[in-house]
């Protein structure tokens, strides 16, 4: 199965099965992950949605860059590119809608869709629901394209930085997990990956090819 068939298909299952999950929680209170189920199927959500919008910002990153020509395709790169970043957009809205149903954390559709309308960590909270919201402008652009014309599309595409930024800064600041070492190694090593890669993308130069000259003897 292809890389971007395969993200794509990883990420549908997961979300509907967060949302299936959401939907069943409140019938099984005592189910097999105990009474704050919804609460570790949150923070895994959340933790793979922010490895998925990493792997479709590197994605688009070393595709534009040229750096990586001739040891992966950029027709490969950009069906990661797209399948990552949708599947980070789903696995996000299902972090945060799978919170619902739990009883400990009293969420309700206001504190996880509204921006800022969280009655826990306001701001960080708020930050990570724009965050959601900029990535799926940015995912969905995609198709439009056309529409909206190459120099907005390139512009709005930019922004996918500013969620890539928003995303981290949520977990970190509420993020039940942030503070674990292997977390945290997470965070290090997508941040300054994408710092690089940006370095990279803005200095890189693809070197011409040396045009050999033949000297053709004359007889």
């Amino acid at each position: 199965m292809k890389p971007a068939i395969l993200l794509t298909v990883v990420g549908a299952v997961a979300g509907a099965s967060a949302m299936r999950y959401w939907s069943n929680l409140a019938a099984l209170p005592d189910s097999w992950m105990g009474p704050h189920g919804a609460w570790y199927a949150s923070r895994a959500a959340g933790v793979a949605a922010y490895l998925f919008l990493w792997a479709g910002l590197a994605g688009g990153l070393l595709m534009s860059s040229a750096w990586f020509d001739g040891i992966i395709g950029r027709a490969r790169l950009l069906a990661i590119h797209q399948s990552a970043s949708i599947t980070g957009i789903i696995l996000g809205l299902g972090h945060a809608l799978v919170l619902i149903p739990d009883g400990w954390t009293h969420f309700g559709l206001v504190d996880v869709l509204l921006p800022f309308g969280s009655y826990y960590e306001r701001m960080a909270v708020g930050i990570g629901s724009l965050s959601l919201y900029l990535g799926a402008a940015v995912s969905f652009s995609f198709w439009f394209r056309g529409v909206i014309g190459t120099r907005a599309w390139r512009w709005l595409h930019r922004a996918s930085f500013v969620s890539f930024a928003g995303a981290l800064w949520h977990g970190l600041k509420v993020g039940t997990d942030s503070s674990e070492p292997w977390l945290m190694a997470i965070y290090v090593v997508t941040s300054l990956s994408v710092v690089f890669w940006l370095v990279v993308r803005l200095t890189y130069i693809r070197p011409q090819r040396r045009r050999v000259a033949v000297e053709v003897a004359v007889g």
